[in-house]
């Protein structure tokens, strides 16, 4: 999914701090009862990225492969795109807390599991030469690592 949504430009026309909060989705576990509160630019990049989980489970579906379309899009959870969001554009985390249910613990496991992810999306755009979505991805790991949510050990 992750590649597919390279090779179809859909970073191109994103800041890194959404498209730190877009995949987001892929990392994020928790449900809420809250629906996340999306400014426009990030419920459109929300939902080109369903319409094109949509797609990949149809052509899966097609290829005899036993893939429910509504769960596949579904396993890409957006619970957390507005609490990344608010956190790449300088939220402190006490602001974070107070935007959603989900506890303190999870948003600091997901943000460390999205740092990952954008090392490794960082070193796939290296890999087909694409430097602008290199270093996109590279300014979204330095807006989002910072702060207690980064920290070594909370018993500093």
């Amino acid at each position: 999914m992750m590649t597919e949504m390279m090779f179809q430009g859909m970073f191109t026309n994103l800041s890194p701090a959404q498209c730190v909060a877009l995949l987001s989705c892929f990392v994020c576990e928790e449900k809420s009862n809250e629906a996340p509160k999306l400014t426009t630019e990030l419920s459109g990049a929300l939902r080109q990225m369903q319409d094109l989980a949509r797609r990949i489970a149809v052509i899966s579906r097609e290829a005899k492969l036993d893939v429910n379309e509504d769960n596949y899009v579904d396993q890409f959870k957006p619970f957390l795109m507005d609490i990344v969001y608010a956190w790449c554009k300088g939220a402190s985390f006490a602001q974070l807390c107070k935007m959603t249910e989900i506890f303190e613990g999870n948003i600091i496991r997901c943000m460390r599991r999205l740092e990952e992810v954008l090392r490794q999306l960082c070193q796939a755009a290296k890999n087909i030469g694409n430097t602008e979505l290199e270093n996109k991805f590279s300014e979204g790991i330095k807006i989002m690592k910072r702060d207690i949510v980064f920290a070594a050990s909370l018993y500093l």
